[in-house]
């Protein structure tokens, strides 16, 4: 199962991650999104999918290969709409333990970013998807994804959301399973145990995402250099809750592709999101913190 692997790695991930400034530059005017899914109303490239064999209660989904969503499976699901941040936003209910594919997405393989406002219907749980890319996802032996989820208590003193959790196997070698969140002004780890700052998705709150990923900037290490599961060489991200940044850390390489599915809500494991998904924008190149601020304020 996709957690057993996470004990180990979550001491070693607390100990490694420092706080990086993001790159900024003068000029903050925000290039055109690739991808544009205003939520306003049904759109030919937001579906429902599901995953076959969930039930109601989510238990039959693959614990160990994961279960990719599908179209078919969600045949009988019609996406509702319902009064969002701004005009309408999409609604996900999770009565039939489905969510969101976003279609037609292609962003290559280098620097990318995405921002949407979310609203939780209720507290998350560990581990529940909110966004979700990947290629290959389903196959053990040569998956690629980063999400953006909630942790699971234990390794941060308390549960911490959003988090970036990115993985990659290639021909059946480990190559990481990079997690960050969020870091207080001294570059430490907090969990919300501590400080209330790290639980930023709470529930009936309208909260702005983004997540950028930097293609240009490897630099970013996991876990002690020597050890078993150690991992450099990764894309380096930032995570803005609101306009401000939230953490930084490493993203796994080969985690972008033009042959990724998006999804909204659900992954190929956990526990479907409830709740609220408006102004949803990708752009293929990374934004920079100016430029992520001028994205949160406009409407």
């Amino acid at each position: 199962m996709m957690k057993r692997f996470l004990c180990g790695v979550m001491a070693v991930a607390l100990a490694a991650s420092t706080l990086v400034v993001a790159p900024d530059a003068s000029a903050a005017k925000v290039p055109k999104a690739k991808y544009t899914f205003n939520m306003d109303k049904a759109n030919k490239n937001v579906v429902a999918v599901a995953r076959k064999g969930d039930t109601d209660n989510f238990t039959t989904c693959d614990p160990d290969n994961g279960v990719l969503p599908d179209t078919k499976t969600a045949k009988k699901v019609k996406l509702k709409y319902a009064k969002g941040k701004n005009k309408k936003a999409l609604y996900l209910d999770r009565s039939s333990s489905y969510g969101a594919q976003l279609k037609g997405v292609k962003l290559g393989s280098g620097s990318w970013t995405v921002a949407f406002w979310v609203k939780s219907a209720n507290t998350l749980t560990s581990y529940m998807p909110i966004f979700f890319t990947g290629n290959k996802i389903a196959d053990p032996k040569n998956t690629h994804w980063v999400a953006i989820t909630r942790s699971g208590d234990g390794w941060t003193n308390g549960f911490m959301s959003p988090v970036i959790w990115s993985h990659a196997v290639k021909s059946e070698k480990e190559i990481g399973w990079p997690w960050y969140g969020y870091q207080n002004k001294d570059g430490e780890w907090v969990g919300s145990d501590s400080d209330k700052k790290s639980e930023a998705i709470a529930a009936n709150k309208w909260v702005h995402i983004t997540l950028v990923v930097d293609a240009k900037d490897r630099d970013c290490a996991f876990g002690e250099e020597g050890a078993d599961n150690y991992y450099a060489g990764g894309y380096h991200g930032w995570t803005y809750v609101n306009g401000k940044l939230f953490g930084n850390g490493a993203v796994a390489e080969g985690t972008m592709s033009n042959s990724n599915s998006f999804f909204l809500g659900i992954n190929a494991w956990d526990t479907p999101f409830k709740g609220y998904f408006d102004d949803v924008k990708l752009w293929n190149k990374a934004l920079t913190a100016k430029q992520v601020k001028k994205v949160y304020k406009s409407k």
